[in-house]
């Protein structure tokens, strides 16, 4: 018997948590104009929001002509690059294409690089023909 007793109270409780939560009135609005919640629910949202403003692209040709609102945010955006690059340059942190920089100074000359081994890219073979990795393969068993 106390089991059943026992079983009735946990499904109680298990119907009071998973029960639905009382409906409340929600207002749908798009621009302060009431509209039926469901309209803005069709298609659902799904992606990224807009840029604030164009850029050149050849694929879909020429940008319509900026707001003055796009001009604006332009140059703020400028601003924030300025400053973002001092202090970068303050700060001595390296810059983005450190790569890239590093690379075309080692082969400006080849001064680094022997012809026989190439740059980096070529150069994968450890000592007695064994490339990188952990070696395992390398053991003769």
């Amino acid at each position: 018997m106390k089991f059943k007793e026992l079983l009735r109270g946990a499904q109680a409780t298990v119907e009071k948590i998973l029960a639905p939560l009382k409906e409340e009135k929600i207002e749908c609005a798009i621009d302060d104009e009431v509209v039926e919640c469901a309209e803005m629910d069709s298609p659902p949202f799904t992606g990224i929001p807009a840029p604030a403003y164009l850029k050149e692209d050849p694929w879909f040709g020429p940008t319509p002509n900026l707001t003055e609102k796009q001009k604006d945010y332009m140059a703020i955006e400028m601003e924030w690059k300025i400053e973002e690059e001092k202090k970068r340059k303050e700060s001595g942190a390296e810059p983005d294409d450190i790569h890239q920089k590093m690379y075309e100074i080692a082969t400006q000359n080849w001064n680094t690089v022997s012809e026989s081994q190439g740059g980096s890219e070529n150069f994968q073979e450890g000592p007695g023909g064994w490339q990188s990795g952990n070696g395992w393969s390398s053991i003769k068993k």
